[in-house]
């Protein structure tokens, strides 16, 4: 594993393994470079890279990047309001730079809006595209989840590991299922004492401006904007779109990714759509890592070819 930062752009990334298919990895809201397992350190998809895994150090070499607008060493950037569009844009930039090219891009959930708009705006750079738990575009269940996070986050009488701690709480129902929860907690002891864990655990880590900034990109996400919709954006792509959604999702629900879906069946640019089915909710695709794992890997070896 390797860390680097190329200084001109302010982009911080880890780079993990040294095989001959080159992945660029998104990481979701409060992700961040540490994908991979690291000597002190335990990643957020670490079993992907194991020996056996889908991106196995030794047939895969993934660059995950720091978003711009997060706090694990990407320098923030100059533009006043965040965006998905400029954070992929500022990737492009990157890219272009370091003149990087990949097998397969792939990101969940914010990351995978991220990815959407770059391969977009760097459509040449990519063979194979793998977009998890996101929709086309934000939507009204999107806003009003991402609004009470952000009415703490605003709310100056809370110190700023308060407020980051209370909005993560919130948040943390909106990325699993009551199914989920009912199954592992009886009691509200023991489901308030795991919600205090994630706040707490979020609040040592994070900073209360890159979470509002990130909130923000998020608000913001429409593919199809200032392109002529979402069908007419998606026929510029030039890479087949593989989508894997997760049901149920209390975040991005089975029928925004479905319009993605099909959006892109009609732009003839859809590889496949699949689904992870389970009690997880919207986190399954960082839970349920053997059926990730499968996944994962049909999409490397899947042709590049377009339906």
């Amino acid at each position: 594993m390797s860390a680097g930062c190329l200084a001109s752009l302010g982009i911080a990334y880890r780079r993990v393994g040294q095989g001959p298919r080159h992945v660029l990895l998104l990481h979701a809201l409060t992700g961040g470079p540490d994908a991979a397992d690291g000597p002190t350190t335990k990643g957020w998809w670490g079993p992907l890279f194991h020996p056996g895994g889908a991106l196995d150090e030794t047939g895969c070499t993934t660059w995950c990047p720091n978003l711009p607008w997060s706090c694990y060493g990407t320098a923030w950037p100059k533009e006043s309001r965040p965006s998905v569009r400029a954070q992929a844009s500022l990737l492009a930039d990157w890219l272009e730079a370091e003149d990087l090219s990949f097998d397969l891009l792939l990101g969940g959930s914010l990351g995978g809006m991220v990815a959407l708009e770059l391969a977009l705006i760097a459509p040449q750079r990519f063979r194979t595209l793998g977009v998890i738990g996101c929709g086309g575009r934000a939507d009204a269940w999107l806003w009003g989840a991402n609004a009470v996070q952000r009415a703490i986050l605003d709310n100056r009488c809370l110190t700023d590991g308060d407020a980051i701690a209370l909005a993560r709480r919130a948040a943390m129902l909106t990325f699993r299922t009551p199914e989920g929860l009912g199954q592992r907690f009886a009691t509200g002891e023991a489901i308030r004492g795991w919600l205090d864990h994630h706040g707490a655990a979020l609040a040592a880590r994070f900073t209360r401006r890159s979470y509002r900034a990130l909130l923000e990109a998020m608000d913001g996400h429409d593919l199809g904007q200032e392109r002529g919709g979402l069908e007419s954006a998606l026929q510029r792509l030039e890479a087949p779109l593989h989508l894997l959604g997760m049901r149920p999702d209390q975040l991005f629900s089975p029928a925004s990714v479905e319009e993605l879906g099909s959006a892109a069946r009609a732009a003839g640019r859809l590889g496949s759509l699949a689904w992870l089915d389970g009690p997880h909710g919207h986190d399954a695709f960082l839970i349920d890592l053997p059926a990730l794992q499968r996944w994962v890997a049909r999409v490397l070896e899947a042709p590049c070819a377009r339906s």
